[in-house]
C-alpha cells in the first residue's frame, strides 16, 4: 500500500526499495520503517513509499524501477543539455523500454509513482503519465509506433513547464490571474521547443504537447479545440494527465484518494473528454487498486488481492480479521457485501504497523 511519508510510523515494513531522484537506493525492500529512518525520507523530499509484506505476491508486477528511472533520466538529461539530438534518443529508447514491458505484461497501474520526491516531480510526472497513456493505447490496440508516439508525446506532454519559474509551479496557495496565465503558455512552449530543437518527432507525436490540455467541451487550453477536433493521442494524454496529477500529493493540495479520482472521471465524458476515451481509461485504472484496505459493509477491513477490468467495485480481498476461518472473498460471489469506503490513512497506518 502506498502512504505519504507524512502518514508513517515506525514498526512499517518497506514493501519496495525507495529511491531518490537520480536512481539511488535509499532503502532496500523489508526494511522496518524507524523514527530517523521516516524524517530522513521526509528531509529528502520522498512523497510516498510503498509500505506492507514484501512478499506479497502483488506487488510484483509492476514497471521495472531500473527501466522508470531510466526514463526520467532520460527526460531530465534532454531537457538540461539544451534537447540535443543524442538525448532525445535515450527518451525515446526509454519509451520504447516501457511499451516492451507493457506489452510483455509485465506491468500494472497500481506501480506508479513509487519514485517521487519534490524536486523530481515534473519528471516523474511525466513518466507515470507515459505509462497511464500507453495502458491505453494497448487496451485500443495501438500498433508498436503508434505506442511509441504515443509514449513520446505523452512522456514529454510537460515540456514546457521547464521554462516556467519553480515560484509558480510549486506555489502553496492560489495562483493569481497573471501566473495561471504563465502556466498556461507552457504547451505551446513546449511545442516551439520540440519542433526547435529536433526533426525527429512527427506531427503527431508534437500535437501532443501542444493538446493536452485541450477539452472535449471547448473549455481548455491553448487552442479552445472542441470535440472530434482533439486527437484521440492528445486525449488519452489529456485524461491520465489529470488522473496522475490529483492521485498524487502536491504542495498546495492533498491527493484525491484513487476512488474519487476514479468517481470523477466517471462523470466526465463529453465534458472534459470524449466519452469513449473515459470508459476505456477506466478499464486501465481501479477505484481500489492492489493493495489498498477497504471498509465493508459487514464491519470488517480488508486488503484488495485482485482487481477485475469489467467489475472495478467487486475485486477479491484478504480479510484481515484474525478470526475469519476463509480469510479471502471474492465480492463477486458475495452479493451481500459491498465495500463501503477506504480505511482512513492513520487507521491503515496502525494496521499495517500491526
Amino acid at each position: 500500500m502506498k502512504l505519504p511519508t507524512s502518514h508513517l510510523a515506525p514498526g512499517m515494513r518497506l514493501a519496495r526499495p525507495v529511491y531518490g531522484t537520480k536512481g539511488e537506493k535509499l532503502l532496500n525492500q523489508g526494511v522496518e520503517l524507524t523514527d530517523a529512518y521516516i524524517k530522513a525520507l521526509r528531509r529528502r523530499g520522498v512523497l510516498a513509499v510503498c509500505v506492507g509484506d514484501p512478499n506479497d505476491q502483488f506487488y510484483e508486477n509492476v514497471l521495472a524501477e531500473e527501466i522508470r528511472i531510466n526514463a526520467m533520466e532520460a527526460v531530465r538529461s534532454w531537457v538540461e543539455n539544451s534537447a540535443q539530438k543524442k538525448n532525445l534518443k535515450q527518451v525515446i529508447e526509454s519509451v520504447e523500454a516501457i511499451v516492451e514491458e507493457i506489452l510483455a505484461g509485465k506491468y500494472c497501474v497500481s506501480g506508479l509513482t513509487e519514485i517521487c520526491t519534490t524536486d523530481a516531480y515534473t519528471y516523474m510526472h511525466s513518466v507515470d503519465v507515459c505509462v497511464l497513456s500507453l495502458t491505453v493505447g494497448v487496451e485500443l490496440r495501438f500498433a508498436k509506433k503508434g505506442l511509441i508516439r504515443l509514449g513520446t508525446g505523452s512522456i514529454l506532454h510537460d515540456l514546457g513547464k521547464t521554462r516556467i519559474p519553480l515560484e509558480i509551479l510549486n506555489k502553496p496557495g492560489r495562483l493569481t490571474a497573471e501566473e495561471f496565465a504563465e502556466i498556461k503558455k507552457h504547451p505551446v512552449l513546449g511545442y516551439e521547443m520540440l519542433l526547435s530543437k529536433t526533426n525527429e518527432i512527427d506531427s503527431e507525436t508534437a500535437s501532443i504537447v501542444l493538446d493536452h490540455h485541450e477539452r472535449y467541451d471547448g473549455s481548455g487550453y491553448p487552442r479552445g479545440l472542441r470535440g472530434e477536433d482533439i486527437g484521440i493521442m492528445p486525449a488519452i494524454c489529456a485524461i491520465s494527465d489529470v488522473y496522475n496529477a490529483i492521485t498524487t500529493d502536491r504542495v498546495y493540495r492533498k491527493a484525491f484518494p484513487p476512488y474519487e479520482a476514479y468517481e470523477l472521471l466517471m462523470g466526465s465524458g463529453n465534458t472534459m473528454f470524449d466519452a469513449d476515451v473515459v470508459n476505456t481509461f477506466l478499464l486501465c485504472i481501479s477505484p481500489y487498486p492492489i493493495g489498498s484496505l477497504v471498509r465493508l459493509s459487514n464491519g470488517l477491513i480488508a486488503r484488495v488481492i485482485k482487481t477485475r477490468k469489467n467489475q472495478p467495485f467487486r475485486p477479491i480481498i484478504g480479510l484481515l480479521d484474525a478470526n475469519q476461518k476463509n480469510g479471502e472473498l471474492d465480492l463477486m460471489k458475495e452479493n451481500n457485501i459491498v465495500i463501503t469506503g477506504v480505511v482512513d490513512p492513520n487507521e491503515a497506518c496502525a494496521i499495517i504497523a500491526k
